[in-house]
């Protein structure tokens, strides 16, 4: 059984006959751990979304630029379906190894999207105008590749110089908040997509962030239906996005559960090449042992992402998990007889 995204657990738990609440769900890379949600106040039920721009206020201040460049939508998967539809038909560069609503979208609106897989091959179709428009997942998901700041910002301006844009995908970046390009904006050349749902453990409340130019920031808007980030959304968010403290306790816990997480995962699933990315691990390997893994868990109540050649490399990735999802992944792990060379994972 594969899943084109995380999360389906109804349809795993269908397929494989295992109820919900028996299932370790490792399959995105959403936080764990989300922000406390307050009782609201039943007014913010009955409102329609207010357009005052205190979100925006609140995201500008979190994420360090401008409060004229930054826009909220519905999550940042809205703005990757919206972007395409902005400009004509242009040639567009897309991570072969990388999250593929982004080449979706842009073939969905007629653009012809060039591959690269490397960042020096990402450099030369710009600066040979192969390409008018350039994506970028950083960290890459399900990669988490991380590339510096300054040359992105080189490849921005050169494409700024050819009425082009780099948009550059910043869903997992809050654990490394210092990575972002977000500070940068506005700039002409430069979009920067971020997710709040993923860091913030609240991916169901369905927000996101584009930020840019004032040009595209009212491109945008215009072509936004009316009250698309709900009153909930906006009063949470806003409130999430001003607690400094609670953010830093998210990211410290992070931090030290991907250091004993990586460790493990390298000793119960020594036959992957594990890299990660705070937030998600992913391991590289062959085809078969990429679906053997992937079914052999989902068997005993563990699930996770399997991803194949058609999205650009075999590989599978494992969300980060809470102190006791650890404890029951290491048994469950540790106690299938079909795992060779499994070393049991001593608990720390």
């Amino acid at each position: 059984m594969y899943f084109d995204h995380g999360g389906q657990l109804n349809a795993a738990s269908k397929h494989f006959g295992i109820a919900p609440d028996q299932w370790i769900d490792l399959s995105t890379g959403i936080s764990p751990w989300s922000w406390p949600v307050p009782k609201l106040p039943p007014s913010v039920w009955r409102r329609l979304p207010e357009s005052d721009r205190r979100l925006e206020q609140a995201a500008a201040a979190y994420y360090g630029c401008q409060e004229e460049a930054i826009s909220a939508v519905p999550g940042s998967q809205f703005a990757i379906g919206l972007l395409p539809q902005l400009f004509t038909k242009s040639r567009v560069a897309i991570p072969r190894w990388g999250y593929q609503e982004h080449r979706q979208a842009w073939l969905l609106h007629d653009h012809t999207t060039v591959d690269y897989s490397s960042f020096e091959e990402l450099e030369r179709l710009v600066e040979q105008g192969i390409v008018r428009f350039a994506i970028v997942i950083n960290p890459n998901n399900p990669g988490t590749e991380l590339w510096c700041q300054d040359r992105l910002l080189q490849l921005a301006n050169r494409l700024r110089q050819r009425e082009g844009l780099l948009i550059v995908d910043e869903a997992f970046v809050d654990a490394v908040e210092e990575q972002s390009l977000v500070s940068a904006c506005p700039h002409s050349g430069l979009v920067v997509l971020r997710s709040f749902g993923k860091f913030f453990g609240l991916a169901g409340i369905r927000l996101g962030f584009i930020c840019a130019d004032a040009r595209l920031i009212s491109m945008t808007e215009t072509n936004a239906h009316p009250w698309m980030v709900s009153t909930v959304a906006r009063e949470v968010g806003e409130q999430a996005l001003l607690d400094i403290k609670w953010q830093q306790q998210q990211r410290k816990r992070l931090w030290q559960m991907e250091q004993r997480w990586l460790p493990c995962l390298n000793e119960l699933l020594p036959e992957f090449q594990w890299s990660s990315s705070v937030l998600f691990a992913t391991g590289r390997g062959s085809a078969l042992l990429c679906q053997t893994r992937y079914e052999q868990l989902a068997q005993n109540g563990i699930l996770i992402r399997l991803f194949t050649q058609q999205e650009g490399l075999d590989g599978i990735r494992i969300g980060l998990p809470t102190e006791l999802q650890f404890e029951r992944f290491v048994d469950r792990v540790s106690g299938l007889q079909s795992f060779q060379n499994i070393r049991h994972a001593t608990i720390n």
